[in-house]
């Protein structure tokens, strides 16, 4: 029997600041998970890897200094470590989201890339969403909270192109 993919309120924890989280051998692969298990634990890694941005940045951090801390983007570079980038490009431009509400965010945004479902052409479509789950919700992680996010996900989401799962393009950053 195969793992089911995780719902995110499941896996919700508190969690340890490592400032070593950006920078991961896991990014310089480019295998797309294929099972459940595999979906949820990429998907976890981006999570907390969207908390751990925001912590840093709050501690002072640059946005410069963590993505020196990232190997390169090229046009080779994979899922993980451009999603990477856009996290850390996304957490400096969108600091009025905090850390439960973002961190959900990526959490689903990174399945429904993985599981080739539809999702938010930008972060700025689904942005007045999930200001609105914040405000309502505030720094609590909850079931509520997760589901807040999912439907605006959903409100905002348009079906992914005929790529493939995974695919991106770097040369954006």
């Amino acid at each position: 029997m195969s793992t089911p993919v995780t719902s995110l309120h499941t896996i919700i924890k508190p969690g340890i600041l490592v400032s070593g989280l950006l920078l991961v051998s896991a990014c310089a692969t480019r295998d797309i998970p294929n099972t459940a298990k595999e979906i949820n634990e990429e998907c976890g890694f981006e999570m907390q890897a969207a908390r751990t941005a925001i912590r840093l940045r709050d501690k002072g951090k640059s946005k410069t200094h963590l993505q020196s801390q990232l190997p390169p983007l090229d046009k080779d570079s994979s899922r993980l470590l451009v999603n990477m980038y856009d996290i850390t490009d996304e957490v400096y431009k969108y600091t009025q989201l905090n850390e439960t509400i973002y961190a959900i965010y990526r959490f689903e945004l990174c399945q429904r890339e993985l599981l080739n479902k539809p999702r938010p052409p930008s972060m700025q479509a689904v942005l007045p969403d999930l200001l609105k789950c914040q405000q309502e919700f505030r720094i609590k992680s909850s079931v509520k909270s997760t589901q807040c996010v999912l439907a605006g996900i959903e409100n905002t989401s348009v079906k992914p192109s005929a790529s493939k799962p995974g695919a991106t393009d770097a040369t954006n950053h």
